[in-house]
């Protein structure tokens, strides 16, 4: 009988994933077949549901529960750690990001090592660990040995917390699985602060019959992944035994390759090129660096033999998206 927590469990992906967790009793974690006891959601706001399909429920902040509460985490067998603060908001005010992303990272990170079974945490980091300098340009393709060099807030938040997890791991203290997802879209909802907010709201709002703007280049390619993509990639490897992931180091999640203006034809495609009037293009300087520094093409031997791959593409995300949303 195992005890999973989930941090952040009341946003978009962390309610698919919960959703998913819930379609079964019984689930893999760090190779053993286990039978779901109980399951625990962490955020500021959760939707009232959870607590009616026998989901506890905690509301409040993240790294004031850990520091006050130690009882929720004694004997957990998995955290998942989704809680963050976005992307614009870390480069717009840096201690909301130290505070939210670091702070509260570390001292769920120090509060997991205290635990004698070894807890599991399955940490979702982000593309944005890597970034070019003049000194050290992005290669084409972004493999395995590729040495993170993030160029925003947050993509240095998420590798600090990415170094402390793998020397938590490799002192015997926890088992972690830090899966770097790419920009996930199409995500439901309002906007938010992250800088690549538009790579959504550029599908979403239009579909909605709403006018959203496009503040990058058109030929920018980006990497995406889907809803799906990312919560399949996080319940994946909550299951890989520790001899079969190996390195506790970050891995990254493959996704899909795509330009701007793919989505866009995309969009046109699965809802007709009238609905492409809703898309305006005015530039935004600050996104429009950030976004130029992530990288877009990624090749993992690694994920291929942990059977990571997808071969999604983007106008079935869309398609997808529109009929279910």
């Amino acid at each position: 009988m195992a005890r999973i927590v989930v941090t952040g469990g009341g946003g978009f992906l962390g309610q698919r994933l919960i959703g998913a967790l819930l379609e079964s009793d019984r689930w893999v974690i760090n190779g053993d077949h286990v039978s779901i006891e109980s399951l625990c959601v962490i955020d500021r706001v959760i939707p009232e549901y959870f607590r009616a399909r026998g989901v506890e429920t905690i509301e409040g902040d993240l790294l004031s529960i850990i520091r006050e509460r130690h009882e929720i985490f004694e004997g957990v067998d998995a955290v998942i750690h989704l809680a963050s603060a976005v992307s614009g908001e870390c480069e717009a005010d840096l201690e909301l990001g130290l505070e939210v992303n670091v702070n509260a990272g570390m001292a769920l990170g120090r509060r997991l090592a205290q635990e004698n079974n070894k807890p599991l945490l399955v940490f979702s980091s982000s593309l944005a660990v890597y970034g070019a300098t003049p000194e050290f340009p992005l290669p084409r393709v972004i493999t395995d040995d590729i040495r993170p060099n993030p160029q925003n807030s947050y993509g240095a938040q998420k590798l600090i917390l990415e170094t402390l997890y793998a020397d938590l791991a490799r002192r015997g203290l926890i088992s972690i699985r830090t899966l770097r997802l790419m920009t996930v879209s199409v995500r439901p909802g309002a906007p938010n602060r992250a800088a690549s907010g538009f790579l959504s709201g550029m599908i979403r709002e239009p579909l909605a019959g709403i006018d959203s703007n496009i503040p990058v280049p058109l030929e920018t390619e980006v990497a995406l992944n889907s809803p799906k993509q990312a919560v399949d990639g996080l319940i994946r490897v909550m299951g890989i035994s520790d001899e079969v992931w190996g390195s506790p180091l970050g891995l990254n999640l493959p996704g899909i390759r795509i330009s701007v203006q793919g989505m866009i034809d995309a969009l046109g495609a699965v809802a007709g090129r009238e609905i492409l009037d809703h898309l305006t293009y005015e530039t935004d300087p600050v996104i429009q660096r950030i976004v130029a520094g992530w990288p877009s093409c990624f090749g993992s031997t690694r994920a291929q033999r942990l059977r990571l791959e997808s071969n999604e593409r983007f106008e079935t995300v869309v398609r997808h998206f529109r009929d279910t949303k």
